[in-house]
């Protein structure tokens, strides 16, 4: 297969974008153009390893302390029900979060997991959250995230 048609290829599979398969083409004409993209394969086929899905709950006054380790394997089990996610949410909450613009509906949690199983996901920071809890007078932060 000619480098024009490999270029073009990984255009249409989305691993790199037209302008630099634009740059690819042109440099064909430089005689370094095979080593750039075997490097540009090399980057594309980069996959992450993460073995947790963490969740980390703290607060300044360490009234709250949560740590949940979830092996990335057990995920598979759970991306089978991953689009029911928003369901388990209580209604309160989804309305109180809806209240503040956060629309959990729309948050795609198959792609998500699918991502994280493949080592694909683009940043292990999944969600970061810091609220105000009154109860407590402390800043509580919520992580969630791959290791």
């Amino acid at each position: 297969m000619s480098e024009q048609q490999r270029i073009l290829e990984m255009i249409e599979k989305g691993q790199i974008t037209a302008a630099e398969g634009m740059e690819l083409l042109e440099a064909l004409n430089v005689t370094k153009a095979t080593e750039v993209i075997q490097n540009i394969e090399t980057v594309t086929m980069a996959k992450r390893t993460y073995k947790f899905l963490k969740v980390r709950v703290t607060s300044d006054t360490k009234s709250v302390n949560v740590n949940v380790n979830i092996p990335i394997r057990l995920l598979t089990t759970i991306s089978e029900i991953a689009d029911k996610m928003t369901t388990m949410v209580p209604a309160d909450a989804r309305s109180e979060m809806a209240a503040k613009g956060i629309d959990i509906s729309s948050i795609d949690f198959a792609k998500i997991i699918e991502e994280i199983i493949n080592g694909t996901l683009d940043d292990p920071n999944i969600v970061d959250v810091e609220a105000w809890d009154e109860g407590h007078k402390a800043m509580v932060k919520v992580k969630v995230y791959v290791d």
